[in-house]
């Protein structure tokens, strides 16, 4: 039998009643042992501190009388985790400082380069700049909701009434079907990153020119495919065409993408089920659980095309390959938020929806450089698909988010220099008053009871905060939300849908891109989690400097080899 990982000793009406927690339930044991993710009364355990009350659905009630964590038969101490304490931050208008006032001044007809590392205030100097500009119409690109709906509010804030904000692939594609006849209704699920990774390289432009005055050969089974969709066919269906890509990339893509390829693009050009069967009546092409009959199965992907498609058909149409609409909405100005996570392809498609006066502002940072697949390198490279003929590039350096401790911290993670964070301190000391703390527990209870019990305590004395609590997937997330909801009310978010009040959220370090917290926790900060990979480590950037006062790192394992703990701390 597994040792117990937490022991709970409560008061009821029929007396004492012992339990012991663990990752299974076992009613023989002396105390029975219950599975604390799903046991209600392992609920109590999260919830209730020694001295309380508590009251389960159905009725039984009771008072807790002790609670332990417990490894190898050992008790854990419980280290003090709070914060200082500390008035929330202001939200009044921020004054510019010189560097940033110097970008803003910038002549409307300047293509501007913003730069910095996190915090230091990009997306509200390219809001300031719009604000100063006054442009007929002006268009903000951002890659995520939650960071959609954070420019809206500052916008709002500085009195920017007519302001376009998108997100960048939701753009591209109400782009696309302005522009081109023929495309499917959906986009593709399950594109592999080898997939995506060919698609988005900027050597796919050693073939497009194989399509100028291309015409299908003859004898091909493809009447039924518009024009545009044969091009694809035609590129991503050659095997030819995508080893002189692979030569062209020069190494960056290996030779079994072009299997990979072939097989995503065979399935998307199959017909989908409800298409084969569209002779049979349409209430009986319903599936039980209400999904596509195709979804989960190997033609899920049939009748769909990729989100990473359509920069491809923009190059084309620039060429004269392909014939697009003439009447698609330009832009005075243009300002492309995180713009090191845009493929060069993609900032070309902005370059073209620029008026021929227009300007445009990229906001970014190459250490938040997180997907790999955009195939970033330089901010030169980047203004060269832009085609604007007049550039300044300004970096930012002063970091109004994060404290200095934090913002030190994180840079190590991509820099990989030595910095040893504060531990946790032994129960009984006064608070810590470090803005960073890192602390090792030895398995998942003790790491989600001590996330339980402490962020209960920090929302409860700073119920201003808003905590963030950054999972590295979208599995991993509703995990860390299931095993927080056993004693807290956080709230799950993966669409985006940040509402920026006071609380618990939980939610992914691609999420976060953009976005600031009062704190942050990043649990499960093990090797499993966050192996090492640059990708990863700037991943893991993010994740940290979107924290402005407090930030907790946990692991109920060894430590990631990309935290910059030395070996002491590990």
């Amino acid at each position: 039998m597994a040792d117990p990982q937490g022991t709970l000793v409560v008061e009821t009406s029929r007396g004492m009643r012992e339990y012991a927690l663990g990752p299974r339930t076992n009613l023989e044991a002396t105390p029975p042992m219950l599975e604390w993710r799903t046991a209600p009364i392992a609920g109590v355990f999260f919830r209730h501190a020694p001295g309380e009350t508590y009251e389960l659905e159905g009725g039984a009630e009771g008072r807790v009388v002790a609670r332990t964590l417990q490894d190898r038969g050992r008790v854990v101490a419980v280290p003090t985790m709070l914060p200082p304490p500390g008035p929330p931050r202001g939200r009044d208008p921020i004054i510019l400082d010189p560097e940033q006032q110097r970008a803003v001044d910038l002549p409307r007809e300047v293509s501007l380069v913003l730069d910095g590392e996190a915090g230091v205030g990009k997306t509200l100097v390219a809001l300031y700049r719009v604000a100063a500009l006054q442009s007929r119409r002006t268009l903000v690109l951002v890659p995520t909701e939650g960071l959609r709906r954070l420019v809206r509010l500052i916008a709002e804030r500085l009195g920017i009434r007519k302001l376009e904000i998108a997100v960048f692939d939701t753009w591209l594609l109400e782009r696309a079907r302005a522009a081109f006849r023929g495309l499917p209704p959906r986009i593709s699920e399950g594109a592999t990153a080898q997939v995506i990774h060919m698609k988005r390289h900027p050597a796919v432009r050693a073939v497009l020119r194989d399509f100028v005055g291309w015409k299908p050969p003859r004898g091909v089974d493809d009447d039924n495919i518009s024009r545009t969709r044969k091009r694809l066919l035609h590129l991503w269906g050659d095997r030819e065409r995508m080893a002189r890509i692979v030569t062209a990339a020069g190494g960056a893509l290996p030779e079994r993408a072009i299997e990979a390829v072939a097989l995503h693009t065979r399935a998307q050009f199959e017909r989908t089920t409800e298409q084969a069967y569209a002779h049979v009546d349409a209430d009986r092409l319903q599936a039980l659980d209400g999904r596509r009959l195709d979804a989960g199965t190997r033609t899920e992907n049939a009748n769909s095309f990729d989100i990473e498609d359509v920069p491809i058909l923009f190059e084309l149409a620039r060429l004269g390959a392909l014939q697009m609409a003439d009447d698609l909405a330009s832009y005075d100005h243009i300002v492309v938020d995180e713009a090191q996570l845009r493929a060069p392809l993609e900032l070309a498609v902005v370059g073209g929806a620029l008026a021929k006066s227009g300007s445009i502002t990229l906001a970014g940072d190459h250490r938040q450089a997180t997907d790999e697949s955009a195939w970033f390198t330089t901010w030169a490279a980047a203004q060269a698909e832009l085609g604007r003929a007049q550039w300044q590039e300004v970096t930012l350096a002063i970091t109004y988010r994060s404290v200095p401790e934090i913002g030190a911290f994180a840079r190590a993670i991509v820099e990989r220099t030595a910095v040893t964070p504060p531990g946790p301190e032994p129960a009984g000391h006064s608070l810590d008053s470090s803005a960073l703390r890192a602390t090792s527990v030895p398995h998942a209870l003790a790491q989600a009871a001590l996330l339980c019990w402490h962020l209960d305590a920090l929302t409860t004395r700073d119920p201003w905060r808003q905590v963030c609590v950054v999972a590295r997937t979208p599995e991993h997330a509703r995990r860390l939300h299931a095993e927080l909801s056993r004693g807290l009310d956080p709230v799950l978010v993966l669409d985006g849908d940040f509402q920026f009040e006071p609380g618990i959220i939980v939610t992914t370090a691609a999420a976060v891109s953009g976005l600031e917290f009062d704190a942050v926790v990043i649990p499960d900060c093990t090797p499993a989690f966050w192996p090492a990979t640059p990708e990863l480590a700037r991943s893991l950037y993010v994740a940290a400097t979107r924290a402005r006062d407090f930030l907790w790192l946990l692991t109920p394992d060894a430590w990631s080899p990309l935290l910059p703990l030395r070996e002491s701390s590990r």
